[in-house]
């Protein structure tokens, strides 16, 4: 008896993805649907586990984000230090600052944290042209930007305009944080860390609540990693307050070796992904 129930079960069972599979047919859209359904669990099963080589690239370019934030962190500490208490790439703070400044009505200190706001957002803007070129090329090339303006902010004098110099390190710090946004497989701020700190926080409850040891593990990495991005945009500020006091300006110089570094990741991840660089 039992025996009968499960072959009529069978026989419905197959009778019923018959009828499933003619209606498809006959419905192309409906045959697109399940089409893109499976591709699209053909791809998350494939990045389910990452490669040997994968995890080297991811491993790099956590290398490069690091960079990225000390540098991030050595700018903003050097500008508000020496230009008028403006931070050149944390825009929240010039908000709050600015809203501080128009309710004290203290106008000229509100056009100082306005200014940096404006041009973070047109670098953003014209940073977005860049990308258009493939990421590799604007990889290059925002690094070789940040590196010839930083070089130069470094020989102008203390006596050079607050607001001119603040609002040219914004500018490119905008190219920054606009094309260095992913290390593996999550996104990460190199100029600002509350949104990481937040990434990495839940990260780390989530190692523990997730049931998979996949899950964990790929929690815990990330907590890992975004924390660390976070201590070395701390050691960049350090760095920045600890020598703005005695090298002036020339401190941003202390950030041309650290986007050495990256810019050495950028090239070197080009060749080992077995795209040749241009000669």
């Amino acid at each position: 008896m039992v025996l009968a129930a499960c072959t009529a079960c069978c026989a419905l069972t197959v009778n019923f993805s018959q009828r499933i599979a003619m209606f498809s047919l006959s419905n192309p859209a409906v045959t697109y649907m399940l089409y893109c359904l499976q591709q699209r669990v053909c791809v998350e099963a494939t990045n389910a586990v990452p490669s040997m080589a994968e995890s080297q690239v991811q491993h790099d370019r956590l290398l490069s984000a690091a960079v990225l934030a000390a540098t991030g962190g050595l700018l903003d500490a050097v500008v508000y230090t020496l230009h008028g208490h403006v931070f050149a790439n944390a825009m929240t703070g010039n908000v709050i600052l600015l809203g501080i400044s128009a309710f004290s009505q203290d106008w000229l200190q509100a056009m100082r944290h306005l200014v940096p706001i404006c041009c973070f957002i047109a670098g953003v803007v014209a940073s977005r042209y860049l990308r258009i070129l493939p990421q590799f090329y604007a990889s290059i090339a925002v690094l070789a930007l940040e590196m010839l303006v930083l070089f130069a902010a470094g020989l102008l004098s203390l006596s050079f305009p607050e607001m001119a110099f603040t609002a040219i390190i914004a500018f490119t710090s905008a190219f920054q944080v606009s094309t260095f946004r992913q290390v593996g497989r999550f996104a990460y701020n190199s100029t600002f860390i509350t949104g990481n700190l937040r990434t990495a926080s839940e990260a780390l409850v989530n190692q523990f609540l997730e049931r998979e040891s996949e899950l964990r593990h790929s929690e815990a990495a990330k907590a890992r990693k975004l924390f660390l991005i976070c201590g070395f945009f701390l050691v960049g500020a350090i760095a920045g307050a600890a020598g703005a006091p005695h090298l002036g300006n020339q401190t941003l110089w202390l950030a041309e070796p650290l986007l050495l570094v990256a810019l050495g990741r950028v090239l070197y991840l080009k060749t080992d992904a077995g795209i040749p660089s241009p000669e």
